[in-house]
């Protein structure tokens, strides 16, 4: 393996104490980028810690690479990676502690811990900003004393000089005022004197007014967070993958590096499934990383001019030992544009490489639908509101009659695009018709979004590839703390109203929920009962051995006949196995329903999944 002089990331392994998943490994791994450029990756601007309590000389590093790569490389058992991602403003500490609830989840699961996974938290260098918090330099108003005195010099002389010259004004005002009232004083403006008063109060207030909405974005640490994401967070994910590849190799038999590449290639070494659940943020980490390591120059993903038709299907395969499984995204904050059919992006080259892609979403998201969209608004590339929104805010449309476009439209719950029979229309472009959003209290589907001008819309839609969970009417128990389930059933990330559109007065309702009782209204999937075990089986099992986990579920196991998890394998006839898949699909469905979760479920997974059927990508 190459020497440096240090990694980008440091290792840390998580034990349990009662461990009964042996085949089950957990690291956090972390970006040693600092969080401010001034300062090394040890310390917070304020002298705190707020990195992992790891600092590991890089062959210690290398010799923790080098376990990773003897486990997911041991013959005995087929192994998987899945790597979690967190999101914008998030601590170390509460990573680290959502890590390890995910390990103690996966780590008990029946059917989780019968697999060979190493499961990897990714912490890049995200800052923290909340109105309550035990730690003083957390609190919004430290953000605001920390941005004033970082500004530059020009702002600096604009903000103190118009701070001043509105103090002034309003001395002067306040000083007439009292002089009128206690001595009878009588002062009167003339009227050009009057004009030019109001013309120098309105001159200093949009000077400061300026250079205080620079501040408030400062102090809302999205954009510096998504500097961070970008220019730490990719890279050194991308580099951590690369060494794990490059370890793998390196156990290869032979002399030079292409002997090994080439032995291990021959040697009937499968390749290593690598999968991600990512959250906000994290979703545009992941996407951007498959983008970096994927192979442009794939001879079945370039078009060949002389085919006229294009016909060409990506591999999954990542570099020399990996190909992608699963991606479970949770209130992705990447624009919705990303699944539009109108030209190639970021996501439409990573989604298309992933043999299964998940998507849970709310309408409720404030986060998301508020602070995400209003801060993009200065820099994303849009001349309308609707194409700004972000897929986190993604909508199924399940209202019965299309044409009632009241709030109180009946809708239905679960999957949504699954007939009586259990069928599910296989036409990847019925997903532009039932996904959507809710705009001007009006909900659009991606049809109704598509450029007038579109000349691409009989294409296959890249939104079709997803799965969507929508859980804006989610009810649930919901972990309160130490992996405690409430009592109570109730909406997890929103009120649950069950109306087909939320109002501006639902969504400022939404925002004091967030601030004063603590709803977690951006990553409340990660706290609901029903919701963990579905992102969690999906990122780990994949959707077909999800469905065949139902057949364990109390009151669900006399209806389906036996079949095995993986695969058909012969011990079922054929049509007996696709009776059980949509029967089982159906019980998904119905849970679903019960729970308030709207699921538009991708065409593929119905052919692949539950027909059998070759997947097929060409012309994606």
């Amino acid at each position: 393996m190459a020497t440096y002089p240090n990694y980008p990331f440091d290792i840390k392994e998580i034990l349990l104490e009662n461990q009964n998943a042996p085949d089950i490994v957990t690291y956090l791994v972390a970006s040693n980028a600092p969080k401010n450029v001034e300062i090394s990756s040890q310390q917070h601007t304020d002298g705190s810690n707020d990195k992992l309590d790891v600092d590991d000389a890089p062959d210690v590093t290398r010799e923790k690479i080098r376990k990773i790569a003897d486990f997911l490389t041991d013959k005995n058992k087929q192994a998987e990676v899945v790597i979690h991602i967190h999101g914008y403003n998030t601590r170390s500490k509460d990573f680290e502690n959502w890590v390890k609830e995910i390990q103690q989840y996966i780590t008990t699961d029946a059917l989780i811990k019968q697999k060979k996974v190493a499961f990897i938290g990714y912490y890049w260098p995200s800052e923290y900003i909340n109105f309550k918090s035990d730690n003083k330099d957390e609190l919004v108003i430290s953000h605001f004393n920390k941005a004033i005195k970082s500004l530059p010099i020009f702002f600096k002389t604009i903000y103190t000089y118009s701070s001043w010259g509105l103090i002034a004004a309003f001395a002067f005002i306040l000083a007439i005022s009292g002089l009128s009232i206690n001595d009878n004083f009588s002062f009167e403006f003339s009227s050009f004197a009057f004009f030019l008063f109001t013309l120098v109060i309105a001159f200093f207030a949009c000077l400061f007014g300026w250079v205080f909405g620079s501040i408030l974005l400062r102090v809302s640490i999205y954009f510096r967070d998504n500097y961070r994401a970008v220019n730490y967070g990719v890279p050194d994910l991308v580099e951590f993958i690369r060494q794990i590849d490059n370890a793998i190799i390196e156990q290869a038999d032979g002399e030079t590096r292409y002997d090994k590449k080439k032995n291990f290639s021959q040697g009937n070494n499968p390749r290593i499934k690598l999968s991600f659940i990512a959250h906000s943020m994290g979703a545009f980490v992941t996407t951007n990383v498959i983008r970096i390591l994927s192979d442009i120059f794939d001879e079945n993903s370039i078009p060949k001019l002389s085919q006229g038709n294009v016909e060409i299907e990506p591999s999954p395969n990542i570099g020399n030992v990996f190909s992608l499984g699963r991606l479970v995204l949770a209130s992705p904050d990447i624009p919705i544009e990303t699944i539009m059919p109108e030209r190639s992006n970021f996501l439409r080259s990573s989604l298309r490489r992933f043999e299964e892609s998940y998507l849970f979403s709310s309408q409720g998201d404030v986060i998301l639908r508020v602070a995400s969209t209003a801060a993009n608004y200065i820099s994303f590339p849009a001349n309308t509101y609707d194409r700004g929104f972000r897929l986190g805010n993604i909508v199924v449309d399940s209202r019965i009659d299309k044409n009632d476009k009241s709030n109180s439209a009946p809708m239905r719950y679960g999957i949504i695009n699954q007939n009586q029979d259990g069928s599910v229309n296989d036409d990847d472009r019925s997903a532009m018709a039932e996904i959507g959003i809710v705009s001007d209290n009006t909900l659009k589907t991606l049809s109704d979004l598509l450029s007038n001008n579109s000349k691409v819309t009989q294409n296959n839609a890249i939104a079709g590839l997803f799965t969507y969970f929508d859980c804006t009417d989610y009810r649930d128990k919901v972990i309160i703390n130490n992996g405690k389930i409430s009592e109570k059933t109730e909406g997890v990330l929103t009120r649950a109203l069950r109306q087909s559109k939320l109002s501006f007065v639902d969504c400022l309702v939404l925002i004091s929920d967030s601030i004063i009782i603590d709803k977690n209204v951006h990553g409340g999937y990660f706290q609901g009962e029903f919701s963990r075990k579905m992102l969690y089986r999906l990122a780990f099992l994949g959707y077909k051995d999800f469905l065949v986990s139902l057949k364990d579920e109390p009151d669900y196991q006399e209806i389906v006949p036996p079949i095995e998890t993986s695969s058909n394998s012969g011990q079922t006839p054929f049509d007996a196995y696709k009776e059980a898949m949509i029967k089982l699909s159906q019980l998904l469905s119905k849970q679903c329903e019960d729970k308030g979760i709207k699921v538009f479920l991708a065409p593929e997974r119905y052919r692949v999944d539950m027909l059998g059927e070759e997947r097929n990508r060409k012309g994606y």
